[in-house]
Protein backbone atom coordinates (compact mmCIF):
# COMPACT_ATOMS: atom_id res chain seq x y z
CA UNK A 1 0.00 0.00 0.00
CA UNK A 2 2.89 2.34 0.82
CA UNK A 3 4.36 1.81 -2.65
CA UNK A 4 0.96 2.49 -4.27
CA UNK A 5 0.59 5.74 -2.33
CA UNK A 6 4.07 6.77 -3.39
CA UNK A 7 3.25 6.13 -7.06
CA UNK A 8 -0.02 8.05 -6.81
CA UNK A 9 1.73 10.96 -5.12
CA UNK A 10 4.40 10.91 -7.84
CA UNK A 11 1.77 11.00 -10.60
CA UNK A 12 -0.09 13.86 -8.90
CA UNK A 13 3.17 15.77 -8.62
CA UNK A 14 3.90 15.24 -12.33
CA UNK A 15 0.42 16.43 -13.28
CA UNK A 16 0.81 19.49 -11.07
CA UNK A 17 4.17 20.34 -12.62
CA UNK A 18 2.77 19.84 -16.11
CA UNK A 19 -0.16 22.10 -15.32
CA UNK A 20 2.12 24.85 -14.01
CA UNK A 21 4.79 24.56 -16.68
CA UNK A 22 5.11 27.13 -19.41
CA UNK A 23 4.44 25.57 -22.76
CA UNK A 24 6.19 26.40 -25.99
CA UNK A 25 5.90 28.23 -29.30
CA UNK A 26 8.36 27.04 -31.93
CA UNK A 27 8.08 28.05 -35.57
CA UNK A 28 10.35 29.27 -38.36
CA UNK A 29 8.77 32.32 -39.98
CA UNK A 30 9.73 34.08 -43.19
CA UNK A 31 10.61 37.76 -43.43
CA UNK A 32 7.38 39.78 -43.48
CA UNK A 33 7.64 43.14 -45.24
CA UNK A 34 4.17 44.23 -44.11
CA UNK A 35 3.36 42.72 -40.70
CA UNK A 36 0.60 43.81 -38.32
CA UNK A 37 2.94 44.18 -35.36
CA UNK A 38 1.12 46.36 -32.86
CA UNK A 39 -2.25 47.59 -31.67
CA UNK A 40 -3.51 50.00 -34.34
CA UNK A 41 -0.78 48.70 -36.73
CA UNK A 42 1.36 51.85 -36.58
CA UNK A 43 2.65 54.13 -33.79
CA UNK A 44 -0.01 56.79 -34.49
CA UNK A 45 -2.81 54.17 -34.24
CA UNK A 46 -5.27 55.45 -36.82
CA UNK A 47 -7.37 52.23 -37.02
CA UNK A 48 -8.06 53.07 -40.65
CA UNK A 49 -7.84 50.83 -43.71
CA UNK A 50 -8.23 52.90 -46.91
CA UNK A 51 -9.94 50.10 -48.84
CA UNK A 52 -13.52 49.18 -49.68
CA UNK A 53 -14.75 46.00 -48.02
CA UNK A 54 -17.87 43.86 -48.23
CA UNK A 55 -20.29 43.24 -45.37
CA UNK A 56 -20.79 39.66 -46.58
CA UNK A 57 -18.60 37.21 -44.70
CA UNK A 58 -17.86 33.52 -44.52
CA UNK A 59 -16.24 31.97 -41.45
CA UNK A 60 -12.71 30.78 -42.26
CA UNK A 61 -11.82 29.39 -38.84
CA UNK A 62 -12.51 29.66 -35.13
CA UNK A 63 -10.02 28.94 -32.34
CA UNK A 64 -10.06 29.25 -28.57
CA UNK A 65 -7.76 30.43 -25.83
CA UNK A 66 -8.47 29.77 -22.14
CA UNK A 67 -8.92 33.24 -20.66
CA UNK A 68 -10.88 36.37 -21.41
CA UNK A 69 -9.50 39.09 -23.67
CA UNK A 70 -8.66 42.67 -22.86
CA UNK A 71 -9.62 45.45 -25.26
CA UNK A 72 -6.62 44.77 -27.47
CA UNK A 73 -6.22 43.06 -30.86
CA UNK A 74 -4.41 40.29 -32.62
CA UNK A 75 -0.97 40.92 -34.11
CA UNK A 76 0.31 39.14 -37.20
CA UNK A 77 3.74 38.25 -38.55
CA UNK A 78 4.09 36.16 -41.72
CA UNK A 79 1.47 33.40 -41.29
CA UNK A 80 1.38 33.61 -37.48
CA UNK A 81 -1.44 35.21 -35.48
CA UNK A 82 -0.60 36.18 -31.88
CA UNK A 83 -3.08 37.02 -29.12
CA UNK A 84 -2.84 37.64 -25.37
CA UNK A 85 -5.34 36.85 -22.64
CA UNK A 86 -6.08 37.76 -19.03
CA UNK A 87 -5.09 34.32 -17.75
CA UNK A 88 -1.42 35.12 -18.38
CA UNK A 89 -1.17 33.30 -21.68
CA UNK A 90 0.11 34.10 -25.13
CA UNK A 91 -1.24 32.08 -28.05
CA UNK A 92 -0.01 31.61 -31.59
CA UNK A 93 -2.24 30.35 -34.41
CA UNK A 94 -1.74 29.67 -38.10
CA UNK A 95 -3.23 32.53 -40.11
CA UNK A 96 -4.80 30.35 -42.80
CA UNK A 97 -6.10 27.41 -40.77
CA UNK A 98 -6.44 28.63 -37.18
CA UNK A 99 -4.41 25.65 -36.01
CA UNK A 100 -2.69 26.31 -32.70
CA UNK A 101 1.08 26.59 -33.18
CA UNK A 102 1.75 26.89 -29.46
CA UNK A 103 1.20 28.90 -26.31
CA UNK A 104 3.08 30.32 -23.35
CA UNK A 105 1.69 30.32 -19.83
CA UNK A 106 2.54 32.78 -17.05
CA UNK A 107 -0.07 31.89 -14.47
CA UNK A 108 0.91 34.53 -11.89
CA UNK A 109 -0.25 37.43 -14.04
CA UNK A 110 -2.25 38.80 -16.95
CA UNK A 111 -1.20 39.95 -20.41
CA UNK A 112 -3.07 43.19 -21.14
CA UNK A 113 -1.02 44.35 -24.13
CA UNK A 114 -1.08 43.16 -27.72
CA UNK A 115 2.16 41.19 -28.27
CA UNK A 116 4.85 42.57 -30.59
CA UNK A 117 6.01 39.86 -33.02
CA UNK A 118 9.33 40.21 -34.86
CA UNK A 119 11.04 37.91 -37.38
CA UNK A 120 11.99 35.34 -34.76
CA UNK A 121 10.90 36.92 -31.45
CA UNK A 122 7.75 38.00 -29.70
CA UNK A 123 7.72 40.61 -26.92
CA UNK A 124 4.98 41.03 -24.32
CA UNK A 125 4.52 42.18 -20.69
CA UNK A 126 3.00 39.99 -17.98
CA UNK A 127 1.41 42.14 -15.27
CA UNK A 128 1.63 40.55 -11.81
CA UNK A 129 -1.39 41.59 -9.75
CA UNK A 130 -0.20 40.69 -6.25
CA UNK A 131 3.36 41.97 -6.58
CA UNK A 132 2.47 45.16 -8.53
CA UNK A 133 5.25 44.26 -10.95
CA UNK A 134 5.59 43.34 -14.60
CA UNK A 135 7.70 40.64 -16.19
CA UNK A 136 8.79 41.87 -19.61
CA UNK A 137 9.19 38.74 -21.72
CA UNK A 138 11.36 38.45 -24.82
CA UNK A 139 10.76 35.04 -26.38
CA UNK A 140 12.55 33.46 -29.33
CA UNK A 141 9.88 31.44 -31.10
CA UNK A 142 12.33 30.29 -33.78
CA UNK A 143 14.26 28.40 -31.09
CA UNK A 144 11.33 27.86 -28.75
CA UNK A 145 12.92 29.43 -25.70
CA UNK A 146 12.69 32.48 -23.48
CA UNK A 147 15.56 34.91 -23.99
CA UNK A 148 14.84 37.40 -21.23
CA UNK A 149 12.51 38.05 -18.31
CA UNK A 150 12.95 41.65 -17.15
CA UNK A 151 11.25 42.74 -13.93
CA UNK A 152 9.95 46.30 -13.82
CA UNK A 153 7.89 48.12 -11.15
CA UNK A 154 4.17 48.60 -11.70
CA UNK A 155 1.78 46.77 -14.00
CA UNK A 156 1.89 47.34 -17.74
CA UNK A 157 -1.77 47.57 -18.77
CA UNK A 158 -1.50 49.74 -21.87
CA UNK A 159 -0.43 49.09 -25.44
CA UNK A 160 3.19 49.07 -26.55
CA UNK A 161 4.72 50.85 -29.54
CA UNK A 162 7.40 49.43 -31.83
CA UNK A 163 9.88 51.87 -33.37
CA UNK A 164 12.66 50.48 -35.56
CA UNK A 165 14.26 47.74 -33.45
CA UNK A 166 13.04 49.21 -30.15
CA UNK A 167 9.76 49.31 -28.25
CA UNK A 168 8.26 51.86 -25.85
CA UNK A 169 5.55 51.58 -23.21
CA UNK A 170 4.15 53.03 -20.00
CA UNK A 171 3.48 51.37 -16.65
CA UNK A 172 0.55 51.94 -14.30
CA UNK A 173 2.81 53.78 -11.82
CA UNK A 174 3.71 56.39 -14.42
CA UNK A 175 7.12 55.16 -15.56
CA UNK A 176 7.87 55.24 -19.29
CA UNK A 177 10.44 52.92 -20.87
CA UNK A 178 12.29 52.39 -24.11
CA UNK A 179 13.97 49.01 -24.64
CA UNK A 180 15.76 47.38 -27.53
CA UNK A 181 14.39 44.10 -28.85
CA UNK A 182 17.38 42.37 -27.26
CA UNK A 183 16.27 43.57 -23.79
CA UNK A 184 18.63 46.50 -23.24
CA UNK A 185 17.02 49.50 -21.54
CA UNK A 186 17.59 52.69 -23.55
CA UNK A 187 15.95 55.06 -21.07
CA UNK A 188 13.27 55.37 -18.42
CA UNK A 189 11.33 58.46 -17.36
CA UNK A 190 9.33 58.84 -14.14
CA UNK A 191 6.19 60.99 -14.40
CA UNK A 192 4.96 60.07 -10.88
CA UNK A 193 1.31 60.04 -11.98
CA UNK A 194 -0.70 56.82 -12.53
CA UNK A 195 -1.07 56.09 -16.24
CA UNK A 196 -3.73 53.90 -17.85
CA UNK A 197 -3.97 55.59 -21.26
CA UNK A 198 -2.33 53.84 -24.21
CA UNK A 199 0.26 56.04 -25.95
CA UNK A 200 0.73 57.03 -29.57
CA UNK A 201 3.69 58.48 -31.46
CA UNK A 202 4.35 61.09 -34.14
CA UNK A 203 7.43 63.09 -35.19
CA UNK A 204 9.64 61.52 -32.52
CA UNK A 205 7.11 62.45 -29.80
CA UNK A 206 5.87 59.70 -27.47
CA UNK A 207 2.52 61.03 -26.19
CA UNK A 208 0.09 59.71 -23.57
CA UNK A 209 -2.55 60.79 -21.06
CA UNK A 210 -2.69 60.10 -17.32
CA UNK A 211 -5.07 59.89 -14.36
CA UNK A 212 -4.47 63.57 -13.58
CA UNK A 213 -5.95 64.71 -16.88
CA UNK A 214 -2.58 65.61 -18.37
CA UNK A 215 -1.30 65.01 -21.87
CA UNK A 216 2.44 64.39 -21.77
CA UNK A 217 4.89 64.35 -24.68
CA UNK A 218 8.38 62.89 -24.34
CA UNK A 219 11.24 62.89 -26.80
CA UNK A 220 11.22 59.26 -27.92
CA UNK A 221 14.99 59.21 -28.43
CA UNK A 222 15.99 60.49 -24.99
CA UNK A 223 12.89 60.29 -22.77
CA UNK A 224 13.17 64.02 -22.02
CA UNK A 225 9.95 65.95 -21.39
CA UNK A 226 8.77 68.10 -24.30
CA UNK A 227 5.51 69.34 -22.79
CA UNK A 228 2.90 68.60 -20.11
CA UNK A 229 -0.59 70.02 -20.66
CA UNK A 230 -3.47 69.80 -18.18
CA UNK A 231 -6.53 69.08 -20.33
CA UNK A 232 -8.94 67.78 -17.66
CA UNK A 233 -10.53 64.51 -16.53
CA UNK A 234 -8.92 61.09 -16.17
CA UNK A 235 -7.65 59.62 -19.42
CA UNK A 236 -8.47 55.92 -19.67
CA UNK A 237 -8.94 56.12 -23.43
CA UNK A 238 -5.80 55.77 -25.50
CA UNK A 239 -4.58 58.31 -28.03
CA UNK A 240 -4.93 58.33 -31.80
CA UNK A 241 -2.90 60.73 -33.95
CA UNK A 242 -3.80 61.81 -37.47
CA UNK A 243 -2.08 64.58 -39.45
CA UNK A 244 -0.27 65.79 -36.32
CA UNK A 245 -3.51 66.12 -34.34
CA UNK A 246 -4.08 64.04 -31.18
CA UNK A 247 -7.60 62.68 -30.68
CA UNK A 248 -8.51 61.29 -27.27
CA UNK A 249 -11.52 60.80 -25.00
CA UNK A 250 -11.63 61.12 -21.22
CA UNK A 251 -13.60 59.89 -18.23
CA UNK A 252 -15.76 63.03 -18.29
CA UNK A 253 -17.08 62.07 -21.72
CA UNK A 254 -15.22 64.69 -23.73
CA UNK A 255 -13.40 64.09 -27.00
CA UNK A 256 -10.42 66.37 -27.55
CA UNK A 257 -8.42 67.43 -30.60
CA UNK A 258 -4.95 68.58 -29.52
CA UNK A 259 -1.99 69.93 -31.46
CA UNK A 260 0.68 67.24 -31.16
CA UNK A 261 3.53 69.75 -31.57
CA UNK A 262 2.73 71.83 -28.48
CA UNK A 263 -0.22 70.20 -26.67
CA UNK A 264 -2.58 73.12 -27.29
CA UNK A 265 -6.31 72.34 -27.39
CA UNK A 266 -7.96 72.77 -30.81
CA UNK A 267 -11.53 71.70 -30.02
CA UNK A 268 -13.54 69.59 -27.61
CA UNK A 269 -16.76 67.64 -28.04
CA UNK A 270 -19.07 66.48 -25.24
CA UNK A 271 -20.30 62.91 -25.83
CA UNK A 272 -22.28 62.95 -22.59
CA UNK A 273 -20.77 59.85 -20.99
CA UNK A 274 -17.46 58.19 -20.04
CA UNK A 275 -15.12 57.12 -22.84
CA UNK A 276 -12.81 54.11 -22.75
CA UNK A 277 -12.17 53.33 -26.43
CA UNK A 278 -9.53 54.96 -28.62
CA UNK A 279 -10.90 57.22 -31.36
CA UNK A 280 -10.70 55.86 -34.90
CA UNK A 281 -9.87 58.43 -37.56
CA UNK A 282 -10.03 58.54 -41.35
CA UNK A 283 -9.24 61.38 -43.75
CA UNK A 284 -12.27 63.46 -42.71
CA UNK A 285 -13.83 62.29 -39.46
CA UNK A 286 -13.32 60.95 -35.96
CA UNK A 287 -15.40 57.94 -34.85
CA UNK A 288 -15.85 57.18 -31.17
CA UNK A 289 -18.32 55.64 -28.74
CA UNK A 290 -18.97 55.92 -25.01
CA UNK A 291 -20.10 53.69 -22.16
CA UNK A 292 -23.70 54.81 -22.65
CA UNK A 293 -23.79 53.13 -26.07
CA UNK A 294 -23.68 56.35 -28.11
CA UNK A 295 -21.53 56.21 -31.24
CA UNK A 296 -20.50 59.41 -33.02
CA UNK A 297 -19.02 60.64 -36.25
CA UNK A 298 -17.31 64.00 -35.66
CA UNK A 299 -15.69 66.29 -38.21
CA UNK A 300 -11.96 66.02 -37.45
CA UNK A 301 -11.23 69.67 -38.25
CA UNK A 302 -14.17 71.48 -36.62
CA UNK A 303 -15.31 69.07 -33.89
CA UNK A 304 -18.91 69.27 -35.14
CA UNK A 305 -21.10 66.17 -34.91
CA UNK A 306 -21.99 64.57 -38.25
CA UNK A 307 -24.28 61.88 -36.89
CA UNK A 308 -24.96 59.70 -33.86
CA UNK A 309 -26.15 56.10 -33.58
CA UNK A 310 -27.35 54.70 -30.25
CA UNK A 311 -26.83 51.12 -29.09
CA UNK A 312 -28.25 49.33 -26.04
CA UNK A 313 -24.89 48.13 -24.70
CA UNK A 314 -21.74 49.94 -23.66
CA UNK A 315 -19.18 50.71 -26.36
CA UNK A 316 -15.61 50.30 -25.15
CA UNK A 317 -13.82 48.55 -28.04
CA UNK A 318 -12.23 50.66 -30.77
CA UNK A 319 -13.79 50.12 -34.21
CA UNK A 320 -12.03 49.59 -37.51
CA UNK A 321 -12.72 52.18 -40.20
CA UNK A 322 -12.49 51.32 -43.88
CA UNK A 323 -13.09 53.40 -46.98
CA UNK A 324 -16.78 52.54 -47.10
CA UNK A 325 -17.75 50.88 -43.79
CA UNK A 326 -17.26 50.94 -40.03
CA UNK A 327 -16.69 47.62 -38.25
CA UNK A 328 -17.89 48.16 -34.67
CA UNK A 329 -17.72 45.56 -31.86
CA UNK A 330 -20.70 45.53 -29.49
CA UNK A 331 -20.55 44.09 -25.98
CA UNK A 332 -24.01 42.61 -26.61
CA UNK A 333 -22.65 39.71 -28.65
CA UNK A 334 -22.36 41.37 -32.08
CA UNK A 335 -20.09 43.02 -34.59
CA UNK A 336 -21.87 45.72 -36.58
CA UNK A 337 -21.19 47.00 -40.08
CA UNK A 338 -22.18 50.67 -40.28
CA UNK A 339 -22.56 52.92 -43.30
CA UNK A 340 -20.00 55.72 -42.90
CA UNK A 341 -22.09 58.59 -44.21
CA UNK A 342 -25.14 58.04 -42.00
CA UNK A 343 -24.21 55.62 -39.21
CA UNK A 344 -27.00 53.27 -40.27
CA UNK A 345 -26.47 49.63 -39.37
CA UNK A 346 -26.18 47.64 -42.59
CA UNK A 347 -25.52 44.28 -41.00
CA UNK A 348 -24.83 42.69 -37.60
CA UNK A 349 -22.78 39.53 -37.22
CA UNK A 350 -23.82 37.52 -34.13
CA UNK A 351 -21.20 36.30 -31.67
CA UNK A 352 -21.37 33.77 -28.84
CA UNK A 353 -19.96 36.21 -26.28
CA UNK A 354 -19.09 39.84 -25.57
CA UNK A 355 -16.99 41.41 -28.31
CA UNK A 356 -13.59 42.28 -26.85
CA UNK A 357 -10.99 42.74 -29.58
CA UNK A 358 -10.59 45.65 -31.98
CA UNK A 359 -11.20 44.19 -35.46
CA UNK A 360 -8.15 43.69 -37.66
CA UNK A 361 -8.16 43.17 -41.41
CA UNK A 362 -4.90 41.72 -42.64
CA UNK A 363 -4.22 39.77 -45.82
CA UNK A 364 -7.93 40.10 -46.65
CA UNK A 365 -8.97 38.30 -43.46
CA UNK A 366 -11.09 39.90 -40.73
CA UNK A 367 -10.11 38.92 -37.18
CA UNK A 368 -12.52 39.44 -34.27
CA UNK A 369 -12.52 38.13 -30.70
CA UNK A 370 -15.07 37.63 -27.96
CA UNK A 371 -15.52 36.06 -24.52
CA UNK A 372 -14.49 33.55 -23.42
CA UNK A 373 -11.28 33.62 -25.39
CA UNK A 374 -12.62 32.89 -28.88
CA UNK A 375 -11.02 34.21 -32.08
CA UNK A 376 -12.78 34.10 -35.41
CA UNK A 377 -11.28 34.70 -38.84
CA UNK A 378 -13.65 35.66 -41.66
CA UNK A 379 -13.17 35.94 -45.39
CA UNK A 380 -15.04 38.56 -47.41
CA UNK A 381 -17.51 37.64 -50.14
CA UNK A 382 -17.63 40.07 -53.06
Amino acid sequence: MGLLKTKILFLITLLFIAGCARSIIKYASKLDENPYQMYGKNPSREFYLPENISDSLVLKWESETYGSFTNSSVSVYDDLVFINDLAGRLFCFNLLTGKKIGSLKYSRGSVFSTPLPLRSKVIFPVALEKENLTELIIYDYAQGKELDDIEIPGRVMTQMIKVDDDFLFTSEVGIVYRFTSSGKKVWETHTRVPTRSSPAMVNNLFIFGNDKGEIIALDSSSGDSVYVKNIGGNFFSGLTISENIIYVGNDNGFVYAINSDNGELIWQFDSGFRIKMEPAVDDKNVYIGNLNGNFFSIDKLSGVENWRTDFRGILNVTPLITKNLIVLPDILFKVHFLEKQSGNILKSVPLDGRAKLTPVIHKNILFVGFDDGVIRAYEFIY
